[in-house]
């Protein structure tokens, strides 16, 4: 209990659990379409949004889940044309983003150190300010999942079924882009933008291994999410340890044991 004694680390668990089942709704839905590079191109898209908000001297986080928004929807603008293919349009805003986050960090000097702490994060340092902006983030992630549940688990298997159901996909892929972007937001706080993805991925991954229906893999990803940012701060606080590399090596720990399992009974 001595853990829990702590402002900083009440306020960081209280944020990382709300980012870890924001992150697990979102990645059972992206990792079914088969769109799990998206987690990792909006981070470091949003990348590019971080470095331009502390240029403009606005606020980070607001800032950047606006970029990362529009980002998103560019995104989905582009692959909407066949030109353009779907994972084409992520590495063209991926690799924007870093370039321009580079070219920010390349001119206007003294940043280096304040980029840091986003690149890698640190969910042990939440101030009261980004644990509310998580709360809203947080209800705005789950009324939109909970609203549209039916509709997303059916677009995710089939598309062409969604449009003759009266669905509007252009629509519903739009909104589920823009929630993601801000998800990945809220992910680059608990653990930086190099591990954002990891958040939205590992977890949805390796419930798909073990659950038998589409309802128990978006609980057991939450459940896997919330385990491991609980058990990743506390190995942090007692062994002095990096929380990003805790968190997301508790998750990936996970899949690797649902893997073999999975291996075993086959």
């Amino acid at each position: 209990m001595e853990l829990f004694s702590y402002d900083f680390v009440q306020r960081g668990i209280l944020t990382g659990l709300m980012i870890g089942i924001a992150c697990a709704l979102a990645g059972v839905f992206l990792t079914l379409r088969r769109m799990a590079f998206l987690g990792a191109g909006l981070s470091h898209a949003a990348f590019g949004g971080i470095a331009l908000s502390m240029l403009l001297g606005v606020d980070p986080f607001i800032f950047t889940a606006f970029f990362t928004v529009v980002v998103a929807n560019l995104i989905q603008l582009l692959s909407s044309h066949r030109r353009v293919p779907g994972d084409a349009a992520i590495a063209l805003v991926f690799s924007g983003g870093v370039a321009l986050a580079v070219l920010i960090l390349g001119i206007v000097k003294g940043f280096s150190e304040y980029i840091f702490g986003y690149l890698f994060g640190n969910i042990l340092m939440v101030t009261k300010e980004e644990l509310y902006f998580s709360s809203v983030s947080f209800v705005v992630v789950l009324s939109f999942f909970l609203f549209f549940y039916r509709k997303l688990v059916l677009l995710s298997f089939s598309e062409e079924i969604a449009k003759l159901r009266g669905i509007n996909t252009n629509l519903m892929n739009h909104l589920l882009l823009s929630v993601s972007s801000l998800v990945i937001v809220l992910a680059i706080k608990a653990v930086g933008v190099i591990l954002a993805s990891s958040m939205v991925v590992v977890p949805a991954l390796t419930s798909l291994l073990l659950s038998t229906s589409f309802l128990s893999s978006v609980l057991m990803s939450a459940t896997i999410s919330v385990a491991s940012v609980i058990a990743g701060v506390t190995l942090a606080f007692y062994y002095d340890l990096p929380p990003s590399g805790s968190i997301v090596g508790i998750m990936i720990g996970a899949f690797v044991l649902a893997f073999l399992r999975r291996v075993v009974r086959v």
